[in-house]
């Protein structure tokens, strides 16, 4: 009720200071809600000029003041031409300063006082380079201007009397202190929050590195441990063979982890590029199922089968196949990894079996399934908590997010099906036409 209470007080713009919106607001944001406050507070201003019937030179500023600002915000918020905007704002500060301290009384007004109050508030929380340059030019600009109101007094248009200075130094202060406090109490949130979240990025980067160690040993060690005991002339065929199937599946451990590892960096870093073509579905399964057949350990009692129904044998679809291809190969490993006897079974579905707009292609497992719990959680990167090596299970909880960030760039979309006790089905939803626009915001 209270917080409801300061919205309505505020009005939009403590919408975005709000504890619910911490570390959410980029720069861009916060510049267009400063457009929106220098708006504001121009309109204010000359909403106050024509009731006390100031000069008209003060009037007109403060008008032109606020249907620059207006254009200002249009341009940032609607044409994106942040860094344009950002920069004549910057100058019009400078030109603002100079037009108010000659046309609303100098030092007797309320100017030094905007400029004290607003100019440290918009450098402090917008991306300006040159930052002590602009304070320097701004601090000399009005010791200037100290300098010539002392010398050309006469230069200045003041007020009629002292009654008229209280009501403008009254009204700005107000403004400034209904306006200026809430984004100062969300600078402190924020800055809190960005705070909590370096400390717990570092944390969390030194727990995945631990974890990367670890998950890095283990399969190395069986490579070597083993690779060594093939030296040995007295085992027998039978025994080499199995120790080859171990050294076997741990290299395709350590490359599954290697893969992920690299494929999060590019998608971090936004070098994935897409190359959308037509796509045969049999000839992509096929190439999977052989790759695949070969990768499940010898120790695992696994049924691995791929289907198509009759009607979509000659299914083709628009999309990238190394991606497509990649996603797949990683929810067939998670479902290798985690199941240990039963069944993997991948396949397509489509509601129209000629030209469907829509396919699913689906993973389904025998394997432990996925609590409800967590499956609002494992589609995140590091899904597998806390990274506590005691409780971790194989794997640095990747494969999803990636699969995830992949099927988004393939304008599709990632879900699953599990009971949380047996089994679980992924379901990869894509577009088979050649999409008109791109479905990702």
């Amino acid at each position: 009720m209270r917080r409801k209470k300061i919205s309505n007080l505020f009005g939009i713009f403590l919408d975005k200071w709000i504890d619910l919106k911490l570390g959410k607001i980029n720069s861009k944001e916060i510049f267009q809600q400063i457009l929106l406050i220098s708006l504001f507070l121009a309109l204010i201003a000359t909403i106050s000029n024509i009731a006390m019937q100031l000069s008209l030179p003060l009037i007109i500023t403060t008008s032109a003041i606020a249907v620059f600002f207006a254009c200002l915000y249009y341009f940032c918020r609607f044409k994106n031409y942040y860094y344009l905007t950002l920069n004549s704002f910057i100058t019009s500060i400078f030109i603002i300063l100079n037009l108010l301290w000659f046309f609303n009384a100098g030092s007797y007004g309320p100017t030094l006082l905007i400029v004290q109050a607003f100019v440290p508030m918009f450098l402090f929380f917008t991306e300006v380079k040159r930052r002590l340059l602009i304070t320097f030019l701004f601090s000399l600009n009005t010791l200037i201007l100290f300098f010539i109101e002392f010398f050309h007094p006469d230069w200045i248009i003041g007020y009629n009397d002292s009654r008229e200075r209280l009501i403008d130094i009254f009204i700005i202060s107000t403004l400034f202190f209904v306006l200026e406090v809430p984004l100062l109490y969300y600078a402190q949130k924020q800055f809190i929050a960005e705070s909590l979240k370096a400390i717990n990025s570092e944390k969390v980067k030194s727990a995945f590195l631990a974890n990367m160690s670890h998950e890095i040993r283990t399969p190395m060690n069986a490579i070597l441990g083993f690779a060594d005991l093939l030296r040995d002339k007295d085992i027998s065929e039978e025994t080499k063979d199995n120790f080859i199937d171990i050294i076997k599946d741990n290299g395709n451990i350590l490359l599954q982890l290697i893969t992920n590892v690299m494929d999060a960096s590019k998608l971090e870093a936004g070098m994935i590029e897409t190359n959308f073509k037509t796509v045969a579905i049999a000839p992509l399964f096929e190439r999977i199922y052989a790759s695949f057949l070969t990768q499940i350990p010898s120790h695992k009692d696994i049924f691995f089968t791929y289907d198509i129904p009759s009607e979509l044998k000659n299914l083709k679809f628009y999309t990238d196949e190394l991606l497509i291809y990649q996603v797949i190969s990683n929810l067939l490993t998670n479902a290798i990894k985690f199941t240990q006897k039963g069944f993997i079974n991948f396949g397509v579905e489509a509601p129209e079996s000629e030209n469907p707009e829509w396919i699913n292609i689906y993973v389904s497992d025998s394997g432990p399934g996925i609590s409800k719990e967590s499956q609002a959680e494992i589609f995140k990167r590091f899904n597998q908590g806390n990274f506590e090596l005691r409780n971790k299970k194989e794997g640095v909880g990747l494969g999803l997010a990636i699969c995830t960030e992949l099927t988004r760039l393939l304008n599709g979309k990632i879900d699953l099906i599990s009971d949380g006790k047996s089994g679980s089905k992924f379901y990869i939803r894509l577009k088979a036409t050649k999409p008109e626009f791109s479905l990702i915001s």
